[in-house]
């Protein structure tokens, strides 16, 4: 699947950057794959303790190349890979690291916790969601081993984008042997129920898709989602970014550009 041949994973120190590093290396598929895991030391709130400000950027600094240490362990020998620190804000570094790779998909923790980098970082996934370049994963760790996506949940309303994402997520559970529910939640929108592409719905739902979708990720491993592709203030809101930002596992937001819709 080359949506995981060339993929960025932004490295925070938290558990869920190394989540989401840990995943995309299970997905990483196609002609030598690559992962690039990349930890964005930014120091300058450092600048704001004043006369220790030397103390705490020294304290970043030894932070993200610890963070290196261990993503590149958790890489291991993949050719062609590589864990580097960059300096610079997050957002600014992955964007440029995504665009000059390029990269099919980016990876990120889905949450934050307490550590110092992480905090140091902020909320990076949100705006890199929402600048839909390419698809996005946000990962969120598991308390039963290793995460495998065993059990996929994709919604669908016959659009291009959500075609795309059904072929993904189809491609995912084949490959990996999981078990896929396809969601159509109309939310009172009236839906085409007689098109081809409705063969392959599994559950029909009255509610929203966020309600539905967010739900469902409360019981699933993978919750896949389509995007158009829209940035700016015209992606305020959308679909993906709620499901991707308030789902209980891990998210795929198929770029609609990036995954071929599936022939109906």
């Amino acid at each position: 699947m080359t949506l995981f041949a060339r993929i960025v994973v932004g490295v925070d120190g938290t558990e869920w950057g190394f989540e989401a590093l840990r995943q995309a290396v299970f997905l990483a598929s196609g002609d030598d794959p690559v992962v690039h895991a990349v930890t964005a030391l930014d120091t300058a709130p450092a600048i704001h303790t004043g006369f220790r400000a030397g103390h705490f950027a020294e304290l970043l600094a030894n932070e993200a190349e610890e963070t290196r240490r261990e993503a590149e362990a958790i890489i291991g020998s993949r050719e062609g890979s590589s864990a580097r620190v960059v300096r610079g804000k997050p957002v600014d570094v992955l964007r440029r690291e995504r665009d000059a790779l390029p990269a099919t998909l980016l990876a990120l923790g889905g949450r934050r916790s307490s550590r110092f980098l992480g905090i140091a970082l902020g909320d990076t996934g949100t705006e890199l969601v929402h600048d839909a370049a390419c698809s996005a994963l946000l990962a969120y760790p598991t308390d039963d081993g290793p995460w495998r996506p065993r059990k996929i949940v994709v919604g669908v309303d016959g659009s291009t984008y959500a075609l795309a994402a059904l072929r993904t997520a189809e491609e995912l559970a084949d490959a990996h042997g999981g078990t896929l529910e396809v969601v159509a939640a109309t939310g009172g929108k009236e839906l085409e129920r007689d098109a081809a592409w409705t063969e392959r719905v599994d559950t029909w739902h009255p509610d929203t898709p966020v309600d539905v979708l967010v739900e469902r990720s409360r019981t699933v491993d993978l919750v896949v989602v389509g995007s158009r592709g829209l940035h700016g203030i015209r992606a305020v809101g959308s679909v993906s970014e709620r499901v991707a930002h308030q789902a209980h596992c891990t998210a795929l937001v198929v770029h609609e550009l990036q995954a071929t819709a599936p022939d109906v």
